[in-house]
């Protein structure tokens, strides 16, 4: 402790009634070191300082006024899990107080990112783990002896939509981003799956065949579950108010919410006859794109092609929707407006292209394509120029994610004999491998929502 002597102005000494000198007592306050020097949340960090103390105490730790979990403790050295703050641009600066018994012990800045979550086997069934964007630090959130996957992160950055097998069935869970709180909000003897958040953050989007007509079919040959219909819910973020949006006999699926949130692009069947099978591509049924507004009202045909349009995404701007489109005899990427005027054909080739997914600041979209013999990643420009291939491996390359910034994609690659995590400049450079397991590391989840093959 350092003893000060304050001088303070006469007209506050005439007020409370101070000598010209008082003697008052500060803590010394140090300056706060980090390592590493930024983290996700849940991640650890080592504080950095002095005159901690031996032991904890009535000390703590806090993160813009969030206090944070003590792993080990000195003098000198404090680590602490990163406590759950929002990110919803992908990092936040925050300040860390050492503080005891109310006072000040010491302060830094520090960067909180926004983790990658994937699924992965190496504990022997599907799980949700979380890494710093550099691939260090992975960690098991939902530990379940049950499968868990789909992971989707909510718009702040704060909770974690999945699915979940643990009650017998797919439902929809959410967590806090730490893995603490797991919540099954569907509760439904259905199958539940596909989670998307809507922009806000309040409401969830999902995919369900509760609405079937009949009990599913296994069709003899090939060894296929058909199922009557699918149907788009939506409910609240806590699960309550869960409500049918499409009702129609049809396949309904694959929502995505316009930015502003009050309308949802979706691809269904409704318009040609027929049976759908159940997590297969329903080509040849004729599926088109619609929009309707988020509480379900006025369905509208956007799309009109005798082949299938398929996986809508709307824009981050809210003007456009990317698609997949087999009218051209195969799959090509397709924009138009959010009407359905426009409709521009993006890529042209004979082999597929598939899976399109936005940049943040919509200037880019990223897809897989199969004109290589094997699938890859490529880039272009909203309007289809500046066609750049992203990866040259020689096995697949899959599933890209943007940074929430916009700099850098995750993606997945099978490239070193299983499926792994690799990371890369947003012009492919750099290509770096995020996991190393045995077993397989899939559908990786950072900054933006893109549809993506099952496997």
């Amino acid at each position: 402790m350092k003893i000060r002597c304050v001088l303070i102005a006469a007209v506050l000494l005439a007020t409370i009634g101070l000598s010209s000198c008082d003697w008052f007592w500060f803590p010394d306050v140090t300056a706060l070191g980090f390592a590493p020097l930024a983290g996700a949340v849940h991640t650890t960090v080592t504080v950095v300082g002095q005159g901690f103390g031996a032991a904890p105490g009535d000390t703590k730790v806090t993160f813009d006024g969030v206090e944070a979990t003590i792993v080990t403790w000195s003098d000198t050295n404090i680590v602490v899990r990163i406590p759950v703050l929002a990110t919803p641009a992908g990092t936040r600066i925050v300040t860390v107080e050492v503080l005891q018994g109310g006072s000040l012990l010491g302060f830094g800045t520090f960067t909180v990112l926004r983790g990658v979550l994937f699924e992965t086997n190496r504990s022997g069934n599907s799980e949700i783990y979380v890494m710093n964007p550099d691939g260090s630090q992975q960690t098991n959130l939902t530990n379940d002896p049950d499968d868990d996957y789909h992971a989707v992160w909510s718009p702040d950055g704060t909770e974690i939509a999945f699915v979940s097998t643990r009650d017998g069935n797919s439902e929809i869970y959410t967590m806090d981003a730490n893995g603490s709180n797991p919540t099954n909000l569907t509760n439904h003897f259905n199958s539940d799956y596909f989670p998307v958040w809507s922009p806000g953050g309040t409401k969830i989007a999902f995919m369900t065949d509760r609405e079937n007509i009949g009990p599913p079919v296994l069709d003899a040959t090939p060894k296929i579950v058909i199922e009557f219909n699918v149907e788009i819910f939506v409910m609240n973020a806590d699960g309550s108010g869960q409500t049918n949006l499409t009702d129609d006999p049809s396949w309904d699926g694959y929502p995505s919410w316009s930015p502003d949130g009050s309308k949802i692009a979706f691809q269904t069947d409704r318009d040609d006859s027929g049976l759908v099978i159940l997590g297969v591509l329903p080509g040849d049924f004729g599926a088109e794109i619609y929009s309707m507004n988020a509480d379900g009202s006025d369905p509208t045909r956007l799309s009109w092609s005798p082949e299938d349009d398929v996986y809508p995404t709307w824009s981050p701007g809210g003007s456009k929707i990317v698609f997949q489109s087999y009218r051209d005899g195969n799959w090509e990427i397709y924009t138009m407006n959010a009407d359905g005027s426009g409709q521009t054909r993006l890529t042209n080739h004979p082999d597929a292209d598939t899976f399109p997914t936005w940049s943040p600041d919509g200037n880019w979209i990223t897809y897989q394509s199969e004109r290589d013999g094997n699938s890859e990643i490529y880039k272009m420009a909203a309007g289809g120029s500046s066609n750049t291939r992203l990866t040259t491996s020689a096995d697949w390359d899959w599933g890209p994610t943007w940074a929430p910034d916009g700099s850098q994609i995750v993606f997945q690659s099978s490239r070193d004999g299983n499926a792994e995590i690799y990371r890369m400049n947003a012009n492919g450079s750099l290509q770096t491998r995020l996991t190393n397991d045995p077993d397989w590391d899939l559908h990786p989840f950072w900054g933006t929502f893109g549809w993506m093959p099952p496997v």
